[in-house]
């Protein structure tokens, strides 16, 4: 399996990470825990692939998903990772180490920051402060390239068209063939202080029902937020590809009619 800690594999969630903070964040990161720009990359980098890692289809069940898409309802998250100055805050490490213990629990994260500190030769103490950091910016990344089709979800609404915030002169990416997010934010209307509420609800909605189109829907959202393959494919696509398996079937069957002919002669 290939790890965010491999150079090429680095995905959607890292791309978040050196774009936000005028892409500059490692370096924030670096300076607000004293530790050279190197030991903080490779610190991050392991953390990072144990978060994506806790997330992964097959962890990604009914109760993980609903404590998941209660912590990004805070808005909290997404200022962490848009301000520099909340990088050694008191309030993050709060809310990053109240999204480990919903997510993991404490044993758990002390091996992960154990993890990290072995592959980045950095003090486990450190380790110990930068996970919860990592953590909540790691939450707002997901909550930026989540947010608007889930709270379509949570208001029963068919997918939002996704716009992303791209720099002048590019041009927003919406939905297409590629899958369920091309760019790397989404914007949407309405995404003010209800959110928390539609979230919480939402969060409810999976924890306690039985409906399982909720559940995968709401999985592949967050499975397309985390750069996984895409969930769906474009309607015109899906009629292609099963035009093109008829017409191979339909060819394969005249070549064993025509075959079946030339045998009787």
């Amino acid at each position: 399996m290939m790890r965010i800690t491999d150079r090429g594999n680095r995905g959607a969630i890292w791309e978040e990470f050196i774009r936000v903070q005028n892409g500059q964040v490692v370096d924030n990161l670096a300076r607000a825990f004293h530790l050279p720009r190197p030991k903080a990359k490779a610190a991050i980098l392991e953390m990072l692939d144990d978060l994506h890692g806790l997330l992964g289809d097959q962890a990604l069940g009914r109760s993980t998903l609903s404590r998941l898409i209660e912590l990004i309802g805070k808005n909290n998250y997404e200022q962490v990772l848009n301000d520099a100055t909340l990088m050694g805050a008191t309030s993050t490490q709060v809310i990053g180490t109240e999204a480990l213990t919903a997510l993991t629990g404490h044993s758990q994260s002390s091996r992960m920051a154990g993890r990290a500190a072995e592959a980045a030769e950095i003090s486990p103490m450190i380790a110990e402060y930068l996970l919860p950091v990592v953590t909540a910016i790691f939450l707002g990344a997901i909550m930026i390239r989540t947010r608007a089709a889930l709270l379509a979800l949570a208001r029963n609404e068919d997918e939002p068209t996704y716009v992303a915030d791209v720099p002048a002169g590019q041009l927003p990416v919406g939905r297409g063939s590629s899958g369920l997010f091309s760019g790397t934010t989404v914007l949407t209307p309405n995404a003010g202080a209800d959110r928390e509420v539609l979230f919480r609800d939402l969060a409810e909605r999976l924890r306690t029902s039985e409906e399982d189109a909720t559940l995968a829907r709401a999985r592949a959202i967050i499975n397309a937020g985390l750069g996984n393959q895409p969930t769906h494919h474009a309607p015109w696509l899906a009629q292609v590809q099963q035009w093109t398996c008829t017409s191979l079937q339909n060819a394969g069957n005249h070549i064993q009619s025509r075959l079946r002919n030339l045998r009787s002669r």
